[in-house]
């Protein structure tokens, strides 16, 4: 029997990986065993990413991907199937935050966030599903939000789009289980990165004093989750969804 969190020999897609909460998920996959291919908009960004994790040992490519466009989806598809013979392993995580009051949205702004939060998202996972048929199954982790839950004020679309990734993953755990393909929701509290600059101390303060561990959440912790849900360990999760916000959706129950 395989080590529950073993990933050797497999291969992981991690979208908006070149920072933050991706950047983190990526690494805490490829030092389970995987093949990592890092992602973002900017190359420059991935390969910078991809040399600081294969100087440390560990198995990663760079691979720009704006999942915003449809083409560059297409691409890595290609890429994927060409290079690696498909996909194991596909974590969507890149993401647009504007902060605006909903009526301060306008078309522009909403069609770009749609695009990336969730088309992306969407489009993505379909091209996955047809690589991860190609290697046995696999699979699907969407980073969404406690926000889902929870909406933020200044945070109207994300937290709807965000609400919106909690159904896609249901849907496609029914539609593809039974090709060995499961899809999980990952909701991360407020985690230190660049979003959580956003927030003044005050904001922080009285998000860290709602939660039950007191304290904001760390990148590596929502790595943690998702490969608990991708690894052997998670074999018999599916359609689930996983907050990781250190009680705080308790303490607003």
């Amino acid at each position: 029997m395989p080590h529950p969190f073993d990933l050797g020999g497999q291969v992981a897609l991690v979208t908006g990986s070149s920072g933050g909460i991706g950047e983190a998920t990526a690494r805490v996959l490829a030092r389970a065993g995987a093949h990592v291919i890092i992602s973002s908009r900017k190359a420059e960004d991935c390969e910078r990413v991809a040399g600081e994790f294969r100087d440390a040992g560990l198995s990663a490519e760079a691979r720009v991907c704006h999942i915003g466009r449809m083409e560059d989806i297409e691409s890595m598809a290609a890429h994927l199937r060409e290079t690696h013979g498909g996909l194991d392993i596909l974590v969507n995580n890149a993401v647009l935050s504007p902060w605006r009051r909903i009526e301060d949205v306008d078309l522009g702004l909403f069609t770009k966030t749609v695009e990336v939060d969730l088309r992306g998202y969407w489009f993505m996972s379909v091209e996955g599903v047809k690589l991860m048929r190609e290697r046995g199954g696999g699979s699907i982790v969407n980073i969404a939000s406690i926000a889902a839950w929870h909406p933020d004020r200044m945070l109207g679309l994300y937290s709807t789009l965000k609400t919106a990734l909690i159904g896609m993953s249901r849907s496609f755990a029914l539609e593809y289980g039974e090709e060995g393909i499961r899809a999980n929701t990952v909701l991360p509290g407020v985690i230190k990165t660049k979003l959580a600059d956003a927030y003044d101390e005050d904001a922080k303060a009285q998000i860290v004093d709602k939660s039950t561990v007191k304290r904001l959440g760390e990148p590596e912790e929502i790595g943690y989750a998702v490969l608990y849900l991708c690894a052997a360990s998670g074999a018999f999760v599916s359609g689930a969804t996983l907050p990781v916000d250190g009680g705080f959706s308790v303490a607003l129950a």
